[in-house]
C-alpha cells in the first residue's frame, strides 16, 4: 500500500493546499546536549484511556510569563487531544516534558533535527518551544497570540502522542487547517486553527502509533482525512 495522499513524516516536505512549508530537516552538526531516553505511557485498562504524563519547564524567562498554565489550560480542553481517549495528567516528576526555550537551547535538545533557531520540535519525551515563537508567533500567521500559543502546544504535543505532520492544510478552500500542518508557515488556503480536526481525532483515537517517538527521518504517517 503506497503512502497516504493526506500526511507526511514530521522530517519531510509537505505540501498544503497549494504549496510547500518550511519544515525541519536532519541537522548536519552534532552537539553534546542529548534529550532524556524515550519513555512511554500507560493505560489504566486494556480499553480504557492512555495516561500521558507531562510536567512544564520554563526555561526562558523573558516574555513567557503564564507559560505553564497556558500548557496545562491548552492540554486539559475538552476540544483537544483528550477526546481520542488520552488522559493528560500533570506531575512535577512525569516522564514527557514539554519546555520552553531560547532557540540555542531548543537547538541542543532537538538533534538531529535542525531547528536552526527558529522552530520547535518534539523528540523522544521532550517538546521544546521556542521562545521566540511564543513570544511573537510568527509574520505568516493570520490569528490571535493566543490561539497561536494553542496550535503550538497542540501541535507539538501532538507529535508526543504519535502523530505526523497532516497534508494538506485543509480540506477544502476556507475550512480550518488541521492542527498537525504546520501553520508557523501559513495556512495555505485555511483558516487558522489551534485544535485537532474531528479526522484527526479520530487517527489519534486508534492508538496505533507509539507515545514519545524518538528521532523519525523516514517515518510515514498511516491515517487521514480519507480512513475516517
Amino acid at each position: 500500500m503506497g503512502r497516504p495522499a493526506w500526511l507526511v513524516a514530521a522530517a519531510l516536505v509537505v505540501a498544503g493546499c497549494g504549496g510547500d512549508v518550511e519544515v525541519v530537516e536532519r541537522a548536519e552538526t552534532s552537539t553534546t546536549s542529548e534529550p532524556p531516553p524515550s519513555t512511554s505511557t500507560t493505560a489504566t485498562e486494556p480499553d480504557g484511556p492512555v495516561v500521558v504524563e507531562i510536567r512544564t519547564e520554563r526555561r526562558a524567562v523573558e516574555g513567557t510569563e503564564g507559560f505553564d498554565q497556558v500548557v496545562q489550560d491548552t492540554l486539559l480542553d475538552p476540544r483537544g487531544w483528550q477526546q481520542a481517549g488520552f488522559e493528560i495528567r500533570f506531575a512535577d516528576d512525569a516522564p514527557n516534558v514539554v519546555l520552553v526555550a531560547e532557540g540555542d537551547e531548543v537547538d541542543a535538545l532537538c538533534v538531529p533535527y535542525d531547528t536552526g533557531g527558529r522552530f520547535s520540535c518534539q523528540i523522544g519525551p521532550v517538546v521544546a518551544l521556542n521562545a521566540d515563537r511564543w513570544r511573537e508567533a510568527t509574520d505568516t500567521w493570520p490569528g490571535t497570540l493566543e490561539e497561536y500559543r494553542q496550535m503550538l502546544v497542540n501541535h507539538e504535543v501532538g507529535h508526543l502522542l504519535g502523530r505526523h505532520h497532516a497534508r494538506p492544510a485543509c480540506e477544502e478552500p476556507g475550512a480550518p487547517a488541521a492542527v498537525m500542518y504546520q501553520q508557523s508557515a501559513g495556512v495555505d488556503g485555511g483558516l487558522p486553527n489551534p485544535w485537532p480536526l474531528p479526522w484527526e481525532i479520530a487517527c489519534a483515537a486508534r492508538h496505533d502509533e507509539p507515545i514519545a517517538p524518538g528521532y523519525e527521518a523516514d517515518a510515514t504517517a498511516t491515517c487521514g482525512p480519507a480512513d475516517v
